[in-house]
């Protein structure tokens, strides 16, 4: 597969994979997501040499969260598109597997707003090293849905995971490190070097030791029924959306995004909450 907005390089037993969208700070375009999968699956499945993965993102920010900019016209993305519906394709359920049962170490390497759809691509990682300018956090749910990772109860804690599943607010990175989102916080140019130290340290060990050890962590989560709440959270969040009890916030949005854009639409919703945020935008 050739690649438009990912880099993927491997060097030693190590796979870099690298969202390539800083334009978009990295929004989760269908296609962006097809070449994530396409890339993982070689480093996790078909290369025996690779023993660890990083998933890395240019620019200033990790990830905005999933494209909601527009619809991706390009024939592989159409054909994922209505795989979801036939229980084939790319999913959200089918992101989460490509990451939690993928059979080496995933560490995500975090810089800048790490959000919405962004943040659940890193939670998905088994690993998550962040620079000390990282923000965190769900603001998508101000605009309607269910958070679809829909792990935070396991990862931060059910009274800190409702606070933020109730609010949008953002978190900064030392209070993710507190709260056990992220493994370690540095300062911005020692985050490269973080990262490269932990995934050297995993690849010295047996790749099976590694590989049983997560599927053994794994097993214990299905075990309290991780996978059914992530796909049940899919369900509630299709409901919630299309449901005609639908808030007149989402309404409101709707509306003016389909008459002045997705620009304006956003701008609306970030003044609502603009005492809540000032605190990251000073």
């Amino acid at each position: 597969m050739s690649y438009e907005t990912i880099l993927y390089e491997k060097d030693g037993p190590m796979a870099v994979v690298t969202l390539n969208r800083p334009e978009k700070l990295n929004a989760l375009s269908d296609d962006l997501q097809l070449e994530v999968r396409d890339a993982l699956e070689d480093a996790g499945w078909a290369d025996d040499d690779i023993r660890v993965i990083v998933l890395k993102a240019a620019g200033r920010a990790f990830s905005a969260g999933f494209d909601i900019s527009g619809a991706d016209g390009r024939p592989e993305a159409v054909e994922m598109r209505a795989g979801f519906l036939k229980g084939k394709g790319f999913s959200a359920s089918s992101w989460w597997d490509v990451f939690w049962n993928n059979p080496k170490p995933i560490i995500a390497q975090i810089q800048g707003y790490c959000i919405a759809g962004g943040l659940a691509t890193a939670t998905f990682c088994d690993l998550r090293i962040c620079s000390d300018d990282a923000r965190f956090g769900a603001p998508e749910i101000r605009t309607g849905g269910p958070y679809i990772p829909a792990v935070w109860p396991w990862v931060v804690g059910m009274t800190k995971a409702r606070e933020l599943l109730y609010t949008g607010n953002l978190i900064d990175a030392a209070e993710a490190k507190r709260l056990d989102l992220v493994n370690q916080v540095v300062a911005a140019d020692e985050l490269d070097d973080a990262v490269r130290l932990q995934a050297e340290t995993i690849a010295k060990l047996p790749p099976p030791t590694v590989e049983y050890n997560k599927k053994l962590i794994n097993m214990a989560y299905e075990l309290m029924g991780v996978r059914q709440v992530i796909e049940r959270s899919m369900e509630l969040e299709a409901i919630a959306l299309t449901s005609p009890r639908s808030s007149e916030e989402i309404a409101h949005f709707e509306k003016l995004r389909a008459e002045e854009g997705l620009n304006a639409a956003l701008a609306w919703n970030a003044a609502r909450f603009e005492r809540e945020d000032a605190w990251f935008r000073s």
